[in-house]
């Protein structure tokens, strides 16, 4: 008897502890490559202002080359996916982005940073406006809930009152016999 209580005591508790703990997020892309190692893998390497976002491209014109062989005077045209759920990226039209590209595509796992804002230059014949390195936003964490903290308070709780109910209730058969 005393067997099937503590049992009931384990799997109670392991089983509030489960249901009541938050899940992480899950992200159907997960990149492998940290930012250093997309810049080696990158064939292209550009800082440019998307100037035309499709379902399927993205349209920059290029500022700067930091690696490959691409015309600063042309727009650049690159395969990309919308979703960021599937390893694309959500790029805005009128933003400055340092982009890598590889086989002429880009997205979250192939290497992409939104830059601060820069006024575009007035004067073209200003070469040192453009020689100024592009700063990267800097990058917040995605703001938590404040309920998070209350989960893990209440499953916590939640335990404590499950393992008070199975002490009383062996407490109880414990003094009948």
């Amino acid at each position: 008897m005393r067997l099937r209580a503590a049992l009931l005591f384990v799997f109670t508790v392991v089983g509030l502890a489960v249901i009541t703990s938050p899940a992480d997020p899950a992200w159907a892309c997960s990149c492998a490559w940290s930012p250093a190692e997309q810049d080696e893998h990158a064939e292209l390497i550009v800082v440019g202002r998307v100037t035309e976002v499709t379902d399927t491209s993205v349209r920059l014109a290029i500022e700067s080359v930091e690696k490959g062989d691409a015309d600063r005077t042309a727009p650049l045209k690159l395969r990309v996916g919308r979703s960021e759920a599937s390893c694309g990226y959500e790029f805005r039209t009128g933003l400055r982005y340092r982009v890598n590209a590889r086989d002429g595509a880009t997205g979250l796992c192939t290497g992409v940073a939104e830059l601060a804002f820069m006024p575009p230059t007035t004067s073209p014949a200003s070469p040192a406006a453009s020689a100024v390195p592009a700063e990267p936003v800097a990058m917040r964490p995605a703001a938590e809930s404040s309920g998070s903290s209350s989960w893990i308070a209440a499953g916590a709780g939640l335990t404590v009152l499950a393992a008070a109910a199975v002490a009383v209730a062996v407490w109880r058969r414990g003094r009948r016999s």
